[in-house]
């Protein structure tokens, strides 16, 4: 996903994940917030929601996803938020931190912290299965996963990033559902009969640029999802947290 062109942002929430999990996260911001900083706004489909109601501040890195952002925004990092000690009676990082290596998950961390007053709520995927989502270039060989994303989050580790100033308050596991593998399964999936996760239209290869990806179809692969329906329960994608600053 190239979140620098335009047309990534285009009918971005056109399933309408996005403005229901919006609604989802509304419904959990504590009656005494009246400021908010969106950090990793996007296209700004949970922003400007929240901006009618909100006093808002929005960034992103992407240039283009502030474009359809309706309330102050600035182009920055996580890493590197551009606001004072606890300026926002709420930060906000929506499906942001699951992009972010080891180094700046870190950091950027350290900057909600430090930017939020009193409350933190952040929305992860929910132990998310990150060799589910592989795809396979079929030109190269290259492997990568077609969302960017880098970390999978329990309760406990997302709460491990916020524990030394903030308590958990709320959480709320919800959204579509979505079913893992196990690992032999997948692996010979993968490796054996060569069916990957099928990216979206418009993913490139990162190291080639191709648009082709290997994702065979099958009666052995048929045969592996029709098991995988057996063997497993589906359970919700998202995870929603309010964190509260302590004392």
């Amino acid at each position: 996903m190239n979140f620098n062109d335009p047309t990534t942002w285009i009918d971005y929430d056109k399933d309408q994940q996005v403005s229901y999990r919006a609604n989802i996260l509304k419904s959990l911001i504590p009656s005494d917030v009246r400021t908010i900083l969106d950090v990793g706004c996007g296209s700004g489909v949970v922003t400007n929601k929240l901006a009618a109601d909100y006093d808002v501040n929005a960034m992103d890195i992407s240039e283009a996803a502030l474009e359809r952002v309706e309330c102050p925004k600035l182009c920055a990092s996580i890493t590197s938020i551009p606001f004072g000690d606890k300026s926002f009676d709420l930060v906000n990082c929506n499906e942001v931190l699951e992009h972010l290596n080891d180094e700046d998950l870190d950091r950027g961390a350290s900057e909600l912290l430090r930017t939020a007053n009193r409350y933190i709520l952040i929305s992860v995927p929910h132990r998310e299965q990150l060799n589910r989502y592989h795809c396979r270039c079929a030109k190269c060989g290259s492997v990568s996963h077609p969302y960017g994303h880098l970390q999978s989050f329990t309760e406990e580790r997302l709460g491990s990033l916020f524990s030394k100033c903030f308590h958990l308050k709320r959480r709320l596991i919800y959204g579509p559902l979505h079913r893992d593998m196990p690992l032999l399964l997948l692996n010979y999936r993968q490796q054996v009969l060569n069916q990957w996760f099928s990216p979206q239209k418009g993913y490139l290869c990162p190291q080639c640029q191709s648009a082709i990806f290997e994702s065979a179809q099958n009666l052995q692969t048929k045969l592996i999802n029709g098991l995988n329906r057996l063997l497993t329960k589906p359970r919700p994608y998202w995870l929603i947290a309010l964190f509260v600053r302590k004392g």
